[in-house]
């Protein structure tokens, strides 16, 4: 590292010694060696002058009159031969003008100011047989849709500076600071949109789960509450059973928990998205309690209510996504479902073996022209176990 340093130094210096000596040379010495250049023609002409007359080819009268001018044009270059002299004298390096001085220093000085905020002098140089390309790339496009998501969060929010009562914007606001991880601000935005409608149940369900990081991933009883107003509103909801069960077990209700999970389960559809994860937790729970999850049988209520029909198998977007999408641009659409697929396949990442998942992941893939990871999920597919 200390070895780059110095060797930057060397070279601004060798750049700003050089620029000084062009730009001294450019404007003092170059019209000297003009002039001298100039005189030297001159000469040439008066001798051919004299040629001319002994040939016959001019008359006294004509050598005459040309003879003056040619004097009058070496005079002429003689003055301002002095001048440049003079200038010269004025502008020797000791002397130079403020703007020379400055171009041969702000020149590397910006060069130099550009590495050190564009450039990474702390990374080590890496072979290319060494690097994992498909990571670069990988990380390139997650940059890329990051800084895409970014630019919209930017153009959303001032847009609902003039537009405080837009509830769907609040709300998609909310989704894209949550998809950059910033909790707060998900909160802040979810907030504004519950203020215009806290009974909805959409605003309720995802007002409750921007709290849950905001309170180190606790379901609160302002969670709970918020979650239970949402069942209300819908009583097969996923996600309000699933943080309500949750949050039994967070407060050491392990054996309610597991009760409702397995409820959650009983009026599921049998290819549900979230059964992963719920029967993840029961085994979970059931390891904590020392306990068979095949004890755990259905409740009544659960077994009254059935499994679901009308639950959608793929999660699609909801109504108030579609209510959204209705205020966005062309754009704001695109960022929308990209950042749908890509919640798809980052749950997909954590739990890979569902292949309908990966086809599903393809499909869209294919919808929007990425063929290569079109075909990378379908190879997924094949390969994961149910």
């Amino acid at each position: 590292m200390t070895e780059l340093w110095v060797l930057i130094g060397l070279i601004s210096l060798i750049v700003c010694a050089v620029i000084f000596r062009t730009l001294v040379r450019q404007k003092n010495v170059a019209p000297l060696a003009r002039a001298d250049f100039d005189v030297t023609v001159y000469k040439d002409q008066l001798l051919e002058l004299d040629r001319d007359m002994q040939r016959g080819i001019l008359n006294a009268d004509e050598a005459t009159a040309a003879r003056t001018e040619i004097e009058r044009r070496i005079l002429t270059l003689a003055d301002d031969a002095e001048a440049a002299t003079k200038q010269v004298e004025e502008l020797r390096p000791g002397a130079l003008s403020p703007a020379t001085v400055g171009l041969a220093l702000i020149t590397p000085s910006t060069a130099l100011v550009a590495y050190i905020v564009l450039g990474t002098p702390e990374l080590p140089n890496l072979p290319y047989a060494e690097r994992d390309i498909a990571t670069e790339t990988r990380q390139v496009a997650e940059r890329r849709r990051a800084q895409e998501t970014e630019a919209l969060v930017r153009r959303l929010a001032k847009r609902l500076q003039t537009e405080p009562d837009n509830l769907q914007g609040w709300m998609l606001l909310s989704n894209y600071h949550a998809t950059l991880g910033r909790t707060a601000e998900a909160l802040t935005a979810i907030k504004k949109a519950h203020d215009l409608a806290p009974d909805n149940p959409y605003v309720l369900l995802q007002y409750a789960e921007a709290l849950i990081p905001t309170q180190n991933n606790i379901v609160s009883a302002q969670a709970s509450d918020l979650f239970n107003k949402a069942l209300a509103a819908d009583p097969r909801n996923p996600r309000a059973r699933y943080y309500l069960a949750l949050a039994k077990a967070q407060a050491n209700d392990v054996r309610g928990a597991i009760q409702d999970w397995v409820d959650l389960i009983s009026i599921s559809p049998p290819d549900a998205p979230w059964l992963t994860t719920v029967r993840s937790q029961i085994v979970a729970a059931s390891k904590e309690l020392d306990v068979d999850p095949r004890s755990f049988e259905p409740s009544a209520a659960a077994l009254a209510m059935g499994p679901s029909s009308s639950e959608p198998t793929v999660p699609g977007p909801s109504r108030q996504d579609v209510e959204a999408a209705s205020q966005m641009t062309a754009e704001e659409r695109q960022a929308m479902i990209r950042s749908m697929v890509q919640r798809l396949a980052d749950r997909l990442e954590e739990k890979p073996d569902d292949p309908e998942g990966w086809r599903r992941l393809a499909n869209a893939y294919r919808v929007l022209g990425e063929d290569a990871k079109a075909a990378e999920a379908e190879a997924r597919a094949k390969s994961a176990k149910r």
